[in-house]
């Protein structure tokens, strides 16, 4: 129907109606006024929302009320109206914000900011607490100081802007500093941030993490002035060169823990302990070497080293330090509890000495050497040599024999291990005498408490005159295939036990099957079931018999086909993280939970 009337006619139409209260007609009004409108008008949709108001349709308020905004952001009527709308559907906060926004763009010369601030500031005075107190003025200050350990470096720094009083509370609390953690930065850091920190410290600093500082100096400083350095972390450092990395750890007397995220050399490393001997810990991310034999290691036996973590350079592969270097760093630690050594060169194959330490704890990842002879003390164990690497099983097996594991209770063996049946038990329930080559059987090993196993399970032994344990060889291949993971499992006492807590056989013909095997006999708190034959079955199965389960991960199981399974654990209070890729071709990935 064509419209006879005008824009101010429609207005003035809808506003008679809005005074008899008719206000469904009001908007019909309105609304025709706003279509014949060239130019939106803010007038016609505030009135709108004036009389959807009226309906108690605030929605549709707000949505007016926000173009009123978005046409006219001068215009005060448009936050006012909004605001209003979001208070009365209890979204106080969205409406202090739509305050805050008012007063950004309406001049303060125009004759209703004043509304708009007050009301603003009625909003900001019902949210706020009935009385506001500085807590640094009323709490001792024995337990403000405690309250502020628990608060990160950065949220402290950011409390200094609060006020000039909670500024002088907190510089003058030399405790809060001397812990100084610059891991979040995210602009390179000044001198000055970095200088004011120390002095609130009242140099009394004990741990550092550099990141984005720039100034060699600084740090120099620092280490010469600051005597209770312990520990020191130096993240992102463009500029630091292997002489600067050697002066501050020489300057450091009592530097106790470093760790270095940027490139060095194993020479670089070899001189930091020929100078600084007393390292307890020593973990570098980025390590290249230009030699191939081993690094003369000065200065030692280092009596105090406990833990060495070493990455091979992720730029550099070619230049990654190789097997002999780190064997030989690590006789020269006779303390030492944890090696870390992964990404090393793909160039030797060296057998490590490693029974011969106290280590308790052994990470081998990416690196080119044979699982080697394990120490007694040995309880947690990572082994993942690098894909295509020739593993040979008859040195395997003997080194396997020859190790007394009785202390491990922690075990991971890489996607590249070949996993035959007694190369397990044999690891974990026997092991042979150097002198006579008898087998005992291991009487007193500790059950394991966490177990990943990723590799390629099989039924029978490669070369049956290198088997030790001929009973679990057979067990393993009569086993049909819908049980060959937990028959595989079973065959060392020490794995299904209520003792492990912790399971991942992520890529293992795992059934549905295997799982009423697995727990009835563990107590699981996590399972790793990615790319196996589990079915929405074995999930349903695991949230049921699994009282003390609490995560399940199930990452491209093909036979998952939708999120039942998935729902019903949850509903068990299980958490369930899956994700599958679509068959359609491209791969595209869907995160179900």
């Amino acid at each position: 129907m064509t419209r006879t009337l005008s824009r101010e006619d429609y207005q003035e139409l809808g506003k008679s109606y809005y005074k008899l209260k008719q206000y469904d007609k009001a908007i019909e009004a309105f609304t025709n006024g706003i279509e014949a409108s060239a130019v939106p008008s803010a007038t016609l949709y505030d009135y709108r929302a004036a009389s959807y108001e009226k309906l108690a349709d605030f929605n549709s308020a707000i949505k007016d009320g926000r173009e009123t905004i978005r046409t006219h952001k001068q215009d005060v009527r448009g936050y006012l109206r909004t605001a209003n709308a979001l208070i009365k559907l209890n979204k106080l906060d969205t409406a202090l914000n739509i305050f805050k926004y008012g007063m950004k763009n309406v001049p303060v010369g125009n004759k209703d900011f004043q509304l708009l601030q007050r009301s603003h500031d009625k909003l900001t005075r019902q949210l706020s607490p009935p009385k506001a107190i500085d807590p640094f003025t009323i709490l001792p200050v024995e337990l403000a100081e405690m309250v502020l350990g628990y608060v990160s470096f950065k949220t402290i720094v950011k409390c200094l802007r609060v006020s000039r009083g909670w500024k002088n509370y907190l510089t003058k609390r030399h405790k809060l500093w001397a812990e100084i953690d610059f891991s979040e930065a995210t602009r390179p850091v000044s001198r000055a941030s970095l200088r004011n920190a120390v002095q609130y410290s009242q140099n009394t600093l004990h741990t550092l993490i550099a990141h984005r500082v720039q100034h060699v100096d600084m740090l120099r400083n620092i280490a010469t002035a600051c005597q209770s350095l312990r520990s020191l972390t130096i993240m992102e450092f463009p500029y630091l060169v292997s002489g600067s990395l050697i002066e501050i750890a020489q300057r450091a007397r009592n530097l106790k823990v470093l760790t270095v995220h940027s490139e060095v050399t194993m020479d670089t490393i070899g001189q930091i302990l020929r100078r600084r001997p007393e390292l307890e810990r020593i973990d570098f991310k980025d390590i290249s070497t230009d030699s191939q034999t081993g690094v003369t290691w000065e200065g030692g036996p280092f009596t105090k080293l406990e833990y060495i973590s070493l990455r091979g350079s992720r730029e550099k592969p070619g230049r990654r330090p190789c097997g002999y270097q780190v064997i030989d760093l690590v006789q020269q630690a006779p303390q030492l509890q944890w090696l870390y050594y992964i990404d090393g060169r793909r160039d030797t194959t060296a057998v490590a000495k490693f029974h011969q330490t106290s280590l308790r704890g052994l990470v081998l990842k990416n690196v080119n050497l044979l699982l080697p002879r394990l120490p007694p003390t040995l309880e947690h164990l990572v082994f993942d040599p690098p894909s295509g690497f020739a593993h040979d099983l008859v040195l395997a097996i003997g080194l396997s024999a020859m190790s007394r594991t009785s202390s491990l209770v922690s075990l991971t063996l890489g996607a590249s291990m070949t996993l035959y049946p007694s190369f397990l038990t044999t690891l974990l329930d026997h092991v042979k005498h150097d002198d006579d080559g008898t087998l005992e059987t291991l009487q007193d090993g500790a059950p394991l408490r966490s177990l990943s196993i990723s590799g390629e399970v099989y039924a029978e032994d490669g070369q049956a005159s290198v088997t030790i344990d001929h009973q679990a060889v057979a067990k393993v291949a009569a086993a049909p295939r819908r049980l060959l993971v937990s028959t595989y499992l079973a065959t060392s006492p020490r794995i299904l036990t209520r003792s492990l807590t912790s399971l991942e056989v992520p890529g293992l013909p795992l059934t549905d099957d295997d799982i009423r095997v697995i727990t009835e006999s563990t107590s699981l708190t996590y399972i790793d079931v990615s790319k196996t034959e589990i079915t929405g079955f074995g999930i349903k199965q695991l949230a049921d018999q699994a009282p003390t389960l609490r995560h399940i991960k199930a990452d491209h199981c093909r036979n998952l086909s939708s999120r039942d399974a998935i729902e019903y654990a949850e509903s068990k209070g299980v958490y369930v993280s899956y994700t599958m890729a679509e068959s359609g071709g491209k791969g595209r990935k869907v995160r179900y939970g």
